[in-house]
């Protein structure tokens, strides 16, 4: 096993694995990936064959392979386990969430999010909602789920949680801007909101590719809030596209609340590995 830097050789060959791949989704594209790390490595096999493409950046003078922002885990490419990447823990500054949780033993850390998956269409999604999310549909009348500019759904957004939100910096939100703007010119990306009485009230960003939507950030005011307005939202969107998709990732979370919140509709918790190296602080 070895780390090599990115050359136009590794980078086509990893991303024609990537493409023969049905199950790795929008992220796993170098594109979206770049926007959202500027500088990636590869950990090869002895037969100078991908397993893992991996961001690296300079920490104290030293390399090191940290998970970026928005970027919630790194694909294994086809026939690789967790056993392969263990040469990587040797190495200092190391926190990398890998889509994988095979030979993972029970204490080893894991991440978590949700993923709602369907067959049949819109009734089938709704058979699945729980009470509550059903009781808040039926007070969610007279709102109605338009397309929105991203810079509508910034500026609510910041609004709504504020300009700095975890690790929400300026520079992040330009990140995730420029990310909207390519996606949405190859018809990978939508805004929308939630109007009552022509005010916006709840608005949310996804990511679309082949068959699977991706819920990556939402809001609502409290106006939204005593009408359902959220609910509402992801309710609608899944009628749009219920015969198109047959599946819906939640993206998140970790946070306890908000995963109890996806599973309302249905979703089941998913789960990655976080493999971590020698300083257990990054």
């Amino acid at each position: 096993m070895r780390l090599a830097d990115e050359h136009p050789e590794l980078r086509r060959k990893y991303e024609q694995i990537v493409a023969s791949q049905a199950t790795f989704g929008f992220f796993t594209q170098t594109w979206v990936q770049d926007i959202l790390h500027p500088n990636w490595r590869y950990l090869l096999n002895a037969q100078q064959e991908p397993l893992i493409r991996i961001p690296v950046v300079k920490k104290f003078g030293l390399r090191a392979y940290l998970q970026p922002l928005f970027l919630r885990s790194l694909p294994l490419l086809p026939g690789q386990s967790l056993a392969d990447l263990s040469a990587l823990q040797s190495k200092l500054f190391l926190h990398l969430n890998i889509d994988a949780v095979q030979e993972i033993p029970v204490a080893e850390p894991v991440g978590k999010y949700q993923l709602l998956e369907w067959q049949a269409g819109i009734e089938q999604i709704r058979a699945g909602y729980s009470d509550n999310v059903k009781r808040s549909l039926k007070k969610a009348r007279g709102l109605v789920l338009r397309p929105i500019d991203y810079k509508v759904f910034h500026a609510f957004f910041v609004g709504q949680k504020g300009e700095n939100l975890g690790n929400l910096t300026t520079a992040a939100w330009q990140r995730l801007g420029t990310l909207f703007t390519q996606a949405q010119q190859k018809e990978q990306a939508f805004c929308v909101g939630v109007f009552l009485e022509d005010q916006l009230v709840a608005a949310g960003l996804f990511f679309k590719y082949q068959q699977k939507l991706y819920f990556m950030k939402g809001t609502l005011n409290e106006e939204g809030k005593a009408v359902g307005a959220l609910v509402f939202l992801l309710d609608a969107v899944l009628e749009n596209f219920a015969d198109t998709c047959t599946a819906l990732d939640f993206v998140g979370s970790n946070q306890e609340s908000i995963a109890s919140f996806y599973r309302k509709f249905g979703a089941q918790d998913q789960y990655y590995s976080v493999l971590k190296g020698r300083w257990p602080l990054v």
